[in-house]
């Protein structure tokens, strides 16, 4: 029998020699002769035992393999232990790290809102959800959901995997992510997302401003449908749908990001009444309520009609009097104002004084002719052209101004005021200066300080009268087309202003040589 420090080396394959194992409680088993491996643990090296496994008390007496095998293979298997180790390290890792990548493919795929397309009822679950939905809508219908078609659309898609995704980030969105609708287009985005995005948006509208980003309340856009909100209307909490419940939790039997209980918002247009879906996406539905009304003209006997449909035509001629005051409306029930009637007949003017042909749709019309009425102080007339309305009082009653404007009378509207004896002061034709008269009646004479004054050409100067204008005797010496003559024309150009017209002619005046 082998001590107990000799083993033989036992590998795949046929061995083709032995190998010496260090001494007992080495726990190292060497590769064979033949190339084999032998399996077997690493143990602590006992003390005494060199690095190499060979031990080196002289006394112990033991005997050692022949040739010195020893010494020549227990290295090389020291260094292929240590390969295995780090091998198995590796390996350990690799395996940790395949794990945790599972483990979140499987969370990312149960959290995600297609977790249910591998059941075999989710259609069947999915129908049961939306007849929750709108069982009480329906009951009130009689079952008829042509109404629901849009709202129903809204919640399918919720269902749906990748259905509804963000504009924003241009990603999913799963029925376990916080999320805000728009009221304008009821398009679905992240919460973190239209967060950022208002703030982006009221900064870049400071950027271009010069007044302070805290102190303005800049509006945002919706990214969809382009609708603005006021910075205070910023989301900052998640709710559901119909904005009762923060924070809704995840139900599998309920829409997505719902709370399950009736919607309760206002119908748009407002009817008076309120949406009886379950918490639900997307627009609520026109009402369904039934009410009684008539009809357009309030000729036919009021019935029973969709609160969403109550506003309907009895077909019978409107009659309603028209604008003219002398047609009604010959137009079937209608809603709204009756047209322009058609007809033509004759209208008197506002004030009374003419008749004429017009039509019907235009009655009021104003003639050419003095008002004429007595006014209400009974001594003067009305001198207005024809006009809407009251004539109003006197102009001559009441506190009148002298005609300088700078005294103030109180005298019977049939007393002309009178002058107040103080310099006129007005600013004359000229623009330049002012009429020296005492106050009078009528228009301010012509200015006639004398000024030195440019002529039109601005080759001469001389000092005359200001309301006088300046031209020169100068001649233009420039050649005509035929570049034999002269122009021989005055250069200046006299310039006429006529006070009642306030137009400015040109004319050059022709040389008679």
């Amino acid at each position: 029998m082998e001590a107990s420090w000799r083993q033989v080396a036992g590998g795949r394959g046929r061995a083709r020699g032995r190998a010496t194992a260090a001494p007992s409680g080495n726990g190292i088993h060497l590769r064979g002769a033949g190339g084999g491996r032998e399996k077997g643990s690493v143990g602590a090296v006992p003390f005494g035992a060199s690095p190499g496994g060979v031990a080196t008390s002289a006394a112990s007496g033991s005997r050692h393999s022949p040739a010195g095998s020893q010494a020549l293979q227990t290295p090389a298997a020291s260094g292929e232990n240590g390969s295995q180790l780090m091998s198995q390290k590796k390996f350990e890792e690799i395996k940790k790290a395949n794990q945790a990548a599972a483990r979140k493919l499987v969370e990312e795929h149960f959290s995600s809102s297609s977790e249910e397309e591998g059941d075999e009822d989710f259609e069947g679950k999915q129908g049961k959800i939306v007849a929750n939905t709108f069982i009480t809508y329906t009951t009130q219908t009689d079952g008829d959901t042509r109404e629901l078609e849009r709202t129903k659309q809204y919640v399918n898609e919720a269902f749906q995997a990748g259905a509804m995704t963000c504009l924003i980030c241009i990603a999913s969105v799963k029925r376990n992510q916080a999320v805000w609708s728009c009221s304008g287009c009821f398009c679905i985005f992240h919460m973190p997302c239209i967060q950022k995005w208002a703030k982006d948006s009221e900064f870049l509208v400071s950027s271009v401003t010069d007044d302070d980003f805290g102190k303005r309340d800049y509006p945002w856009p919706c990214p969809k449908c382009r609708f603005e909100y006021k910075r205070s209307e910023t989301p900052s909490r998640y709710y559901c749908y119909c904005g009762k419940v923060e924070d809704p939790p995840l139900d599998p039997w309920l829409v997505p990001h719902s709370c399950g209980q009736v919607c309760e918002r206002e119908f748009k247009p407002s009817c008076g009444h309120k949406c009886l879906l379950l918490c639900h996406p997307g627009p609520c539905p026109p009402c369904p309520k039934m009410v009684t009304t008539t009809c357009y003209c309030k000729k036919a006997k009021p019935i029973p009609r969709r609160c969403s449909a109550k506003e309907w035509s009895c077909q019978l001629p409107c009659g309603r009097k028209l604008l003219c005051g002398q047609h009604k409306c010959e137009n079937p029930c209608h809603a709204g104002s009756c047209q322009p009637c058609p007809r033509v007949s004759r209208q008197k003017c506002v004030c009374g004084k003419k008749v004429a042909e017009r039509s019907c749709a235009s009655p009021l019309w104003h003639c050419d002719q003095i008002c004429g009425k007595t006014l209400p102080c009974g001594n003067h007339t009305c001198e207005q052209v024809c006009h809407v309305g009251a004539c109003g009082e006197c102009p001559r009653s009441g506190r009148r101004f002298c005609p300088c404007q700078k005294s103030r009378f109180s005298l019977p509207c049939t007393e002309d005021v009178p002058t107040c004896g103080d310099s006129c002061d007005k600013v004359l034709e000229c623009g330049i200066h002012r009429c020296s008269q005492r106050c009078h009646r009528g228009p301010c004479e012509t200015c006639r300080q004398e000024v030195e004054k440019h002529c039109r050409c601005g080759k001469h100067t001389k000092r005359m009268p200001c309301h006088k204008p300046y031209l020169c005797e100068t001649k233009c010496v420039k050649m005509r087309d035929c570049q034999k003559h002269q122009c021989r024309r005055k250069v200046c150009v006299l310039t006429l202003e006529t006070s009642d017209l306030k137009t400015v002619l040109n004319f050059s005046i022709l040389d008679p040589q």
